[in-house]
């Protein structure tokens, strides 16, 4: 591809541009018809599979996707090592593409639950989900309350993109935040605004962006022994007052939404527990590992997985009519599913008996005219005229 001459404005050193190039290769990206790229760049649990699917539900046709949360789950998924995630954005505007960066706020309290619950079975406690479902209530507490100061922190737009100059507060009138830097556009989102993602999305990209829910811990197969946790969780004081103080929770909501949060939290105050110290927490760790049963990762779970062939973007647009009616998906959209459905509906469509067309009436001639006026009966009007003429010819006077 070549390259635009005034791309060094990137700061992209030129010897690591061969293994930028098998980098974008090995993430899809390889393609010269490639020319818009969104980037959904955030840590884990905070609605970014939702984002993925619903942008490559409606614009695929527009934009690739590519989802990533940080440069260990980019080598897991494609052996990519020594190279780092805001390199690779960097790279994709160097060669000209135009380029999205998104990245999504939780609230503090949810994303930690919703984290804990992703690896609850496999992980925390090693077992399956079927006997993790018979656990007390109170042991899965007890446990999240030990390692609650080191699971889901951070904030990538805070942390990892550090091109970005911040402005003094959050826009909590728009509900995003979006800047430009060497012409590549990054976008902060909040979960709590989910509800009008499709319209500011849809603003940003230029394209009709249907949001469409996926990958939620409530449809999990824990979902029942995770409502029973959120109801009978209640959050220890000295947790409170950390999220109180935390620089990303008072960025991100407004003063009242800070309050309204924090009463809530309140409401469901217990006493103070002393956590995992930051030594005691790596052994836990080092211990879950190497305890550790089940280490697939799930690399199917997203809704749309983006195949751009024709059978998906067909079924794309159904799901996408339906979505917009209020009628929520009820499969995954795999290239194997879309081209079976119209495998099967071209089968279908061949075996309809298909009626021929009737033949064209023949063409009217002057003989079949002289017929037709022979056959008719002539009306008494018709009658008393030729009788009149008759007379006048036989007897003109």
């Amino acid at each position: 591809m070549d390259i635009p001459q005034n791309s060094n404005t990137l700061g992209i050193d030129v010897n690591r541009l061969e293994l930028l190039q098998n980098a974008n290769s090995k993430i899809g990206l390889s393609s010269e018809k490639i020319k818009n790229i969104v980037f959904v760049y955030t840590p884990p649990k905070v609605g970014s599979t939702t984002l993925v699917s619903s942008i490559r539900l409606s614009a695929s046709y527009k934009f690739s996707v590519i989802h990533v949360h940080d440069e260990e789950m980019l080598c897991v998924l494609t052996g990519i090592t020594g190279i780092t995630i805001n390199e690779i954005i960097k790279y994709n505007k160097y060669i000209g593409r135009n380029v999205y960066v998104i990245d999504v706020y939780r609230e503090p309290v949810e994303r930690k639950m919703s984290e804990f619950f992703d690896k609850l079975a496999s992980f925390h406690f090693n077992n399956t989900a079927d006997k993790v479902n018979k656990y007390n209530v109170n042991r899965l507490i007890a446990r999240f309350n030990n390692i609650f100061n080191h699971i889901a922190t951070g904030d990538h737009y805070f942390d990892k993109l550090t091109d970005v100059i911040k402005p003094n507060e959050f826009d909590f009138e728009k509900k995003y935040l979006i800047q430009k830097v060497f012409d590549i556009s990054y976008i902060k989102l909040r979960l709590r605004d989910s509800a009008q993602w499709g319209r500011i999305l849809s603003e940003i990209l230029g394209a009709e962006i249907t949001i469409i829910n996926d990958y939620e811990t409530d449809k999990s197969a824990l979902k029942e022994l995770y409502h029973e946790f959120k109801n009978a969780y209640k959050i220890p004081s000295n947790y409170i007052t950390q999220i109180e103080n935390c620089a990303y929770f008072k960025y991100y909501l407004s003063h009242d939404e800070q309050v309204d949060y924090i009463s809530k939290l309140r409401a469901k105050e217990s006493a103070p527990v002393v956590g995992y110290s930051q030594s005691e927490y790596n052994i836990y760790l080092n211990i879950c590992l190497e305890n550790q049963w089940n280490i697939i990762i799930d690399t199917a779970h997203y809704l749309d997985e983006g195949c751009t062939c024709r059978a998906c973007c067909k079924q794309r647009r159904i799901i996408v009519v339906k979505a917009r009616r209020g009628e929520p998906p009820k499969e995954k959209l795999t290239h194997a599913l879309a081209t079976q459905k119209w495998k099967e509906f071209a089968k279908e469509y061949a075996n309809i008996i298909h009626h021929p067309k009737p033949p064209p009436n023949p063409a009217p001639n002057s003989i079949g005219r002289r017929k037709k006026m022979q056959g008719n009966k002539p009306t008494a009007l018709k009658q008393g005229l030729m009788q009149n003429i008759l007379e006048k010819r036989v007897n003109p006077w």
